[in-house]
């Protein structure tokens, strides 16, 4: 695969991870359209990693690389659907972990968790070797006072033992990975460049023929690190720690989607919710729907105990499992109105459960 650049060597393994996909489907997940039906979808197909994982990728680019494949007889379209024609080997970056890191972590956010993480590490790096006074390479204010915050946390568990264990859980993860993970992962920390190295390094670590854009490549080998921390929490317990704190006061969305949770679980009505956020409703119920499909034991004890819900309840009992469409039509024959977030919200039960 070393004749492609990175872009098109991620697209191909999306088409694999999906065995058949639209075109513009395919297009909406990799870039992040953030709709309630994508995000579903693709935590029903089991491939969360690539759900935003090139935002800066244009749709004429995307869909010049989509005629080179046809060309070069990799790909067919057949009824506005890809088709992988050729048999690909595994990419390392692909992973197939159930907890959606990807969702937690907004594209745009990537910068700041990889420059706090940055400040952990050249802090732990430091105090091992007893060098207490430094000047640190990420000079953000913000991100510094993230670090600090989570030292005051922290720091009564903070002993030697502590730093023997925390480099230990390092190790262990670098060991399993492959030498570009590990190789660029490495890089990530070692220095102040901001894509971990430039650009024709890269290209050599990874041996593409080119990196488009060398932050979604680095948010990749990031979020590779994040899932395997979240995947195996036991295993690296100090790590888990320090990546749940980054995740609850840096991603926007979260922060966002923690503060409709809250007043709704106080007992206001989503309308009212939207009025007094100045948001719209369908944002809210976005909001709702994420924190449930998020958090593996959610549920809102409110909507469960309402009459109004049974019926989209028994829309997935016996192992039923409706499309959006198909329980839309069958509400209208009976004449009433589907509720967008009922119907999703037992949907996200439905999907949980069955896992």
């Amino acid at each position: 695969m070393s004749q492609y650049s990175f872009y098109q060597i991620w697209i191909l393994h999306a088409i694999k991870s999906y065995g058949v996909v639209p075109v513009n489907r395919l297009y909406r997940i990799l870039t992040g359209n953030r709709t309630m039906s994508t995000l579903i979808g693709v935590t029903e197909d089991k491939t969360e990693v690539f759900f935003a994982s090139l935002p800066h990728l244009k749709e004429a680019y995307y869909h010049q690389l989509l005629n080179e494949f046809f060309r070069e007889g990799v790909l067919e379209e057949n009824e506005s659907k890809l088709v992988l024609l050729k048999e690909i080997p595994d990419f390392s970056l692909v992973t197939n972990g159930s907890y959606p890191v990807n969702y937690l972590m907004h594209p745009y956010s990537f910068v700041q968790l990889r420059d706090v993480t940055r400040l952990w590490v050249e802090w732990i790096s430091y105090h091992r070797y007893e060098e207490k006074t430094y000047r640190p390479l990420i000079q953000n204010i913000w991100l510094q006072q993230l670090f600090k915050q989570w030292y005051i946390e922290e720091k009564a568990t903070i002993t030697p033992e502590w730093f023997s264990s925390v480099v230990d859980e390092f190790k262990t993860w670098a060991d399993q990975q492959e030498a570009p993970v590990k190789g660029h992962w490495v890089g990530l920390f070692n220095g102040a460049k901001s894509t971990a190295a430039l650009e024709d390094e890269l290209v050599s670590l990874w041996e593409f023929t080119s990196v488009e854009d060398c932050n979604p490549l680095s948010r990749l080998v990031l979020m590779k690190w994040v899932s395997d921390v979240f995947e195996d929490s036991e295993k690296f317990p100090i790590t888990y720690r320090w990546f749940s704190k980054m995740f609850e006061w840096i991603s926007h969305e979260t922060s966002s989607v923690q503060e409709t949770v809250r007043l709704f679980e106080k007992g206001m009505k989503r309308i009212e919710i939207a009025h007094y956020r100045k948001l719209k409703e369908s944002t809210i119920n976005d909001h709702l729907l994420k924190y449930v499909l998020l958090t593996k034991e959610a549920l809102y004890k409110r909507v469960e105990e309402t009459k109004a819900a049974m019926a989209y309840k028994s829309l997935f009992e016996n192992g039923q499992y409706p499309t959006y469409k198909e329980a839309k039509d069958q509400f209208e024959i009976e004449g009433k109105k589907m509720d967008f977030f009922l119907f999703r919200y037992y949907q996200i039960k439905a999907l949980k459960e069955r896992e």
